[in-house]
Parts: C-alpha cells; sequence; structure tokens
C-alpha cells in the first residue's frame, strides 16, 4: 500500500519541486538574434522592469516582431494596439519599444487606434452582444492618457476610416500588431490593414488576439470569425496560430493564457517571405548534437 501511495505521489511531488526551483539567470551576454534562446532570456529581463511587465504579451510581441525587421535589415518598424480603452496598454507598449529600441539599436514607432468613445453598438449576433451589451463600453479620457503619452502616436475615430489616411503616410514596416477592439465588425475593419502594400509589412506580422478564448468566443462569432473569414477571402495572406509557443517561452509562463493567443499574419507573395528570419541560421549538426550556423551577408535594407 505504502509502495502504491508513494507511485501516486511521485510525480505531483516532481512538480511541485519544479514549481519552486529558483529561476535560472538568463544569460548576460547571450548575442541577438531572432530565435527562443535570446528571445526568452531578453524577455526575462524585461519581466523585471515593473512597467513592461503589466503586459508580458507585449513584450513577447514586440520582442519576436521587431527582431524578425531586424535580422531583415529594416532601420525601422512599426507596432500597433488597435482597440486603446483607457490607455494602460499603450502606455505600456511604448515603454517596451522604447526599451526594445535600445537593446537591438532599431527604431520603433507606436501607434494606437481607438474610437475614443468606447465600443461601438454590435450589430447582430457575431458581434457578441451577450458580452459586449451596448455601445459606449470602455471610454477614454483622452486628455488625461495624451497627457500620460511619450511617443505613440493616437488614432481616434471609426478604424475603418482611420487606417486609409493611416497607410497613405507612409508608415515603416508593421511587425506587431494588438488587436483589442472585441467585435467581429470592428475586427474586419481592422484586417484592412493586412490588405495593404508590402511595403507596409513585414513578411509574417505578429498579431496578438486578446478576445479568443474563455466565454463564449467561437470559430462562429468574434474575432475568430473574422479570423476564418479573412482567410477564407485571402489566397496568398493567411493568419495562423503560432503554434505551440508555450513550449519556448521560459517555462513559468507556459501555464499563462497569452502564448495561446499570438498569430502570424503571412505574406506569401512578400518579397522578403524568404528571406533567412535568423540571424545565424543553424546549418550543422556534429554527432553529438552540436548545432553550427550560417551567417548571411544580406545587405541593409532600408525601412
Amino acid at each position: 500500500m505504502k509502495l502504491l501511495l508513494k507511485s501516486l505521489l511521485r510525480p505531483a511531488y516532481a512538480r511541485v519541486r519544479e514549481m519552486l526551483r529558483e529561476p535560472e539567470e538568463p544569460p548576460a551576454d547571450l548575442p541577438f538574434d531572432n530565435r527562443y534562446p535570446w528571445l526568452g532570456a531578453t524577455f526575462e529581463k524585461l519581466m523585471r522592469d515593473p512597467a513592461a511587465s503589466k503586459k508580458p504579451a507585449y513584450i513577447w510581441g514586440v520582442l519576436q516582431g521587431v527582431a524578425l525587421g531586424k535580422v531583415l535589415g529594416l532601420k525601422q518598424v512599426s507596432v500597433i494596439e488597435f482597440g486603446v480603452a483607457g490607455g494602460a496598454g499603450l502606455l505600456a507598449l511604448e515603454h517596451i519599444a522604447a526599451t526594445v529600441e535600445q537593446l537591438i539599436d532599431i527604431r520603433i514607432n507606436v501607434y494606437g487606434f481607438d474610437t475614443g468613445k468606447g465600443l461601438p453598438k454590435p450589430k447582430d449576433y457575431r458581434d457578441c452582444p451577450n458580452i459586449w451589451i451596448g455601445e459606449g463600453q470602455f471610454p477614454m479620457d483622452q486628455e488625461k492618457l495624451r497627457s500620460r503619452l511619450q511617443r505613440a502616436s493616437l488614432k481616434l475615430g471609426p478604424v475603418g476610416e482611420m487606417l486609409p489616411d493611416f497607410l497613405k503616410s507612409a508608415p515603416a514596416p508593421v511587425a506587431f500588431v494588438s488587436v483589442d477592439v472585441d467585435l467581429y465588425s470592428s475586427t474586419m475593419e481592422v484586417f484592412e490593414l493586412f490588405n495593404a502594400d508590402n511595403d507596409r509589412l513585414l513578411p509574417r506580422v505578429l498579431c496578438y488576439f486578446d478576445d479568443i478564448i474563455g466565454l463564449t468566443y467561437s470559430d462562429f462569432n468574434g474575432e475568430r470569425l473574422a479570423i476564418n473569414e479573412f482567410n477564407a477571402s485571402h489566397r496568398n495572406r493567411k493568419l495562423s496560430p503560432l503554434y505551440g509557443l508555450k513550449f519556448f517561452v521560459p517555462q513559468k509562463y507556459r501555464t499563462w493564457a497569452w502564448p495561446e493567443l499570438f498569430y502570424f499574419m503571412h505574406i506569401h507573395d512578400h518579397p522578403l517571405y524568404n528571406e533567412p528570419d535568423e540571424a545565424l541560421k543553424p546549418m550543422f549538426m556534429d554527432v553529438e548534437s552540436n548545432v553550427t550556423g550560417w551567417q548571411p551577408s544580406t545587405p541593409e535594407r532600408v525601412g
């Protein structure tokens, strides 16, 4: 009986020991690359920053999205929050962007899109009116937010009306997007961004969708329905989940929800789509599984 009890308790005991284990300090001299060792180590460093750690998904999104732009030789990129509400997320995003900009020497332009007046009125079942009960939820104190912003550009108005002028202004290629507009109809307006010319987007744009799990979200309403309809109507531009990200983020974050909320916008006909997306691409492996890489000599491109 004792042996049986021990065998049953051993896995649980091992899990508790792992949870209580002191985390390893990330290497201080790990060189930059768009690979998980650098992304994970740098993510953990930024998580020790109270202003950044309010939005761990934004830390990861900016790091991985911007790192691709850097590897591709761009001078600058853009990151966007769609759905600013009170502004806490945009404040965190601009702080994270400023920090990452210094870490990897690339200019990061920050934008926030919002109606400024709260959510529009749901149009039908696709907008999940059982969750978003009416017009005006989550309004913005515009004066207060503007007084706090340091570098982000706030774009106020219906997103479908704001995006065309934004794209005409020739922003740097978009590297990371957070979509938190809640409604199916608003998400479809956001997706006009992904119809932009190739020079306005990276070949793979990292996307974070805030409202796709839990509650009554499904493949037939809300942001998931918008994703499905976009994919069905586009041949060379596809939104796909970033499968299994939770297995590649630092171990203590693998049970958090945010790694499950990332997608890539794949732009298959983008002229840079087939370029190497790591500076030191693994190329050789010896009998001891030691991996060495190849350093591309791609000239810098102007972003």
